[in-house]
């Protein structure tokens, strides 16, 4: 049962890895490619799920959690410096103009 479990664990982690790796592949501009990050959060925790399951709670699953939450913690700010970096590059500062606001009229 517990083989069961890591199986679908790691394969479940490798599947939706590639898929986000795809997704940033395919999509054309840096902004379109961050919406495909965000899939790499439940991917590290069940990677490290299986690894936790296969292992019990020793070293190596310790280190996988901790890298998992790690990715979990890093993931956003990374997203936020790629996206601004993006913009100042695009635009040239973060200034907000006429182009970018929405009318509510």
């Amino acid at each position: 049962m517990r083989d069961a479990a890591v199986v679908v664990l790691l394969f479940a982690g490798v599947v939706i890895q590639v898929l986000a790796c795809a997704g940033v592949g395919v999509m054309r501009g840096p902004l379109d490619r961050l919406h495909f990050t965000g899939v790499a959060m439940p991917a590290a925790v069940a990677i490290a799920a299986a690894i936790t399951v296969r292992e019990g709670f020793s070293l190596i699953a310790d280190k996988a959690l901790l890298l998992a939450a790690v990715v979990i913690v890093t993931s956003p700010v990374i997203v936020q410096v790629v996206a601004r970096t993006a913009r100042v590059a695009e635009r040239g500062d973060l200034e907000v103009d006429g182009a970018d606001v929405e009318r509510l009229e």
